[in-house]
């Protein structure tokens, strides 16, 4: 699978970058996808990219747009209350194919305990890759954001119809504990009424509660068994 993963990367950068997208520098965007494999389920910054690529902050921008036409990554924009303020927020970035973004970034089943953190952002970049297809043909009015606080607090997933919203966090853990659902529950207080349920995705194989009855720890099986 992983060697079949890079002659499909070297198809769509010999074919797809140079006949569609008309991009000259294969390299410097091929550079940029796979930095952007190890840092799937993060904040987009540009500039920072930009900085470690040695290229201008504009030809990223543009770069990323092309791999999003491509199918390749996805830029989740942030969520505010106020509408205006989601146009100003930093993006998270996330690859579309999880199994090509553990290729890319050398990541094997054996990292699933020696690596927790970087398969924890490919299992969330799965996870928000799943509702989004799932969406399109059930509800194609959902839009769908990530909230991140001055404070730091997260959640993975908002999804929004109109002014209600719910919250989607994933957690690679089989085990739920006190804490979790903290990003649920601030998003919760933020949306007042409007908020209608949140649900914490994990590793486990039980359907538990979360201290309020709005909220949910749901097996991530459930993404694909429902």
């Amino acid at each position: 699978m992983r060697q079949w993963h890079r002659q499909y990367l070297r198809s769509i950068v010999e074919r797809d970058m140079r006949d569609v997208a008309r991009v000259r520098d294969v390299n410097g965007i091929g550079r940029l996808l796979e930095l952007l494999a190890l840092r799937s389920a993060q904040l987009f910054n540009a500039s920072g990219l930009a900085n470690d690529l040695g290229l201008r902050r504009e030809t990223v921008e543009h770069y990323a747009a092309v791999l999003e036409r491509l199918f390749l990554v996805r830029r989740l924009p942030a969520w505010r209350r106020n509408p205006a303020n989601r146009l100003v927020a930093s993006p998270k970035v996330h690859f579309l194919d999880s199994g090509l973004a553990a290729t890319l970034g050398g990541l094997t089943a054996d990292h699933w305990l020696s690596g927790r953190d970087r398969m924890g952002h490919l299992l969330e970049s799965f996870a928000v890759q799943q509702l989004v297809a799932q969406a399109a043909w059930t509800d194609p009015d959902l839009r769908f954001w990530h909230y991140r606080d001055k404070d730091q607090v997260e959640v993975d997933v908002v999804v929004t119809r109109g002014a209600k919203t719910w919250g989607v966090e994933v957690k690679a853990s089989a085990a739920v504990g006190p804490g979790d659902g903290r990003g649920l529950r601030r998003l919760a207080d933020r949306c007042g009424e409007d908020f209608e349920s949140g649900v914490l995705l994990y590793a486990g194989r039980d359907v538990l509660p979360l201290g309020d009855r709005r909220m949910l720890a749901v097996p991530l099986s459930e993404l694909w068994e429902r």
